[in-house]
């Protein structure tokens, strides 16, 4: 078959194109952090939204800058969250480390998530397991 005869081919059977998905870029919409409490002692970081790859870079910001604070306890409420993926537990154990690092009480309530209660709940089976 010579060159001429394969362009032929090809230009006949094309197979039809598909448009993959543009990824999707952040939105200032999709997570949504708000202090309900501060004191010098405790502080309560309520996280609205979806906690996924293009969003957690805000998360991770609010938390370190409330650990480098020091508070006595920092309790993360994601009773709002619709969305909790790998990349948002994956700052939520790093938090966890550094709270541990510098003598900070870190809570994690799912509140009535059920994105966030299933993720966390996960979470534990594998961690029950991995011991």
């Amino acid at each position: 078959m010579t060159t001429h005869e394969r362009l032929r081919v090809t230009e006949v059977a094309t197979a039809p194109v598909h448009r993959l998905p543009a990824p999707r870029a952040p939105s200032e919409s999709d997570l949504g952090s708000r202090i309900r409490w501060k004191t010098p002692d405790a502080v309560v970081v309520e996280v609205l939204g979806d906690v996924d790859l293009c969003s957690v870079a805000r998360l991770a910001a609010v938390l370190d800058e409330h650990l480098r604070a020091r508070p006595g306890v920092l309790r993360i409420d994601l009773g709002q969250v619709w969305f909790l993926g790998a990349a948002g537990i994956r700052v939520l154990l790093r938090a966890h480390r550094h709270a541990e690092a510098v003598g900070v009480h870190l809570v994690v309530d799912p509140g009535r998530s059920r994105a966030a209660v299933r993720a966390l709940e996960l979470l534990d089976r594998l961690q029950g397991t991995a011991r």
